[in-house]
C-alpha cells in the first residue's frame, strides 16, 4: 500500500516537474511561421467575366501563391509583417502587379507589433498614399471554439470564429481561424490573435491565408514599432471617417 502511495506521489510530482519545464521552454522559446495566401475569395462567378479577366484571375492567383507574411512570435510579443517581394530584380512590372493585387486580397497591415502582457498592438497600415502608425487595445473577437478539428502541417488545428469591425470598410466582419492548442502561444497572423494557441489559418472577406512554415527557433528576437507619433483608435476611425466622406463626395 506504501509503495504504491510512494509511486503516486513521484508520479505526480513527477508530472509537475515535466510541466514546469515545458511551460518554461516555451515562455523562452521563439517561434518564426511563415504564411501564404493559399485560396483568393472571389465575391461573384468568374464566368461571368470575359476571357481578360478570367485570364488575370488565374495570374493573380498563381502569383498569390508567391506572397509570404511572416511572424516572429513568442508567449510575451510578437512581430509580423509582409516580405518585401517586390523588391526583386527579377520580377517583371506585370509581377509586381499581379503579386500587388494579390495581397489586396488579404488586406493586411504593413507591419503589426503585439504585446500580450498589456494587450497592446501597434500596426502601420497605408491608405490613400498616407502612412498611418496605430497603438490601441488588442481586437476583440469574442471567439466562439467549435469542434471541429484539421490536420495543417501535422498539427491538430481546431475551428473558432468570431467577429471585429473594420473601420476602412465601416462594416463588421466575420472570421474564420484555426489554432493549434500544441503551441500555446496566442499570436497569429496581422491583428488576428487571442486564441488558446497558435493561430495557422484565418478565412477572410477575400483570401483564406495558411501557415507554409512553422520553425521552433530559441532566442529570436521580436522587432518593436516605436509608438512615437501614434493614433488613438479614436483618432485613426476619425481619419478613416473622414477619408471614406470625401471619396463618397467624389462618387457623387
Amino acid at each position: 500500500m506504501d509503495k504504491k502511495l510512494n509511486f503516486s506521489v513521484f508520479r505526480f510530482i513527477l508530472s509537475v516537474i515535466l510541466f514546469l519545464n515545458f511551460s518554461i521552454g516555451v515562455s523562452q522559446t521563439s517561434f518564426k511561421i511563415i504564411y501564404c495566401i493559399s485560396e483568393i475569395e472571389l465575391h461573384g462567378s468568374v464566368d461571368n467575366l470575359d476571357e481578360r479577366g478570367k485570364q488575370l484571375t488565374r495570374e493573380v492567383r498563381e502569383q498569390a501563391k508567391a506572397v509570404n507574411y511572416n511572424l516572429i512570435a513568442t508567449k510575451e510579443e510578437s512581430f509580423f509583417e509582409a516580405e518585401d517581394k517586390l523588391q526583386s530584380d527579377s520580377d517583371s512590372p506585370k509581377t509586381q502587379m499581379l503579386i500587388k493585387l494579390a495581397k489586396r486580397f488579404a488586406s493586411f497591415n504593413e507591419q503589426v507589433y503585439s504585446n500580450y502582457a498589456t494587450d497592446n498592438i501597434i500596426f502601420s497600415k497605408r491608405l490613400a498614399g498616407q502612412d498611418f502608425k496605430v497603438k490601441q487595445k488588442a481586437y476583440n473577437f469574442n471567439w466562439k471554439i467549435s469542434t471541429s478539428q484539421k490536420n495543417i502541417l501535422g498539427y491538430n488545428a481546431i475551428q473558432a470564429t468570431g467577429k471585429y469591425y473594420n473601420p476602412v470598410l465601416n462594416k463588421e466582419f466575420s472570421i474564420e481561424a484555426w489554432f493549434v492548442p500544441s503551441i500555446p502561444i496566442q499570436a497569429g497572423p496581422d491583428i488576428f490573435m487571442g486564441l488558446p494557441g497558435l493561430i495557422v489559418e484565418v478565412h477572410l472577406k477575400g483570401a483564406v491565408v495558411t501557415a507554409r512554415k512553422i520553425d521552433m527557433i530559441p532566442n529570436l528576437k521580436v522587432q518593436n514599432i516605436e509608438d512615437t507619433n501614434t493614433l488613438n483608435e479614436k483618432e485613426y476611425e476619425d481619419i478613416i471617417g473622414g477619408l471614406n466622406k470625401k471619396l463618397e463626395q467624389y462618387l457623387d
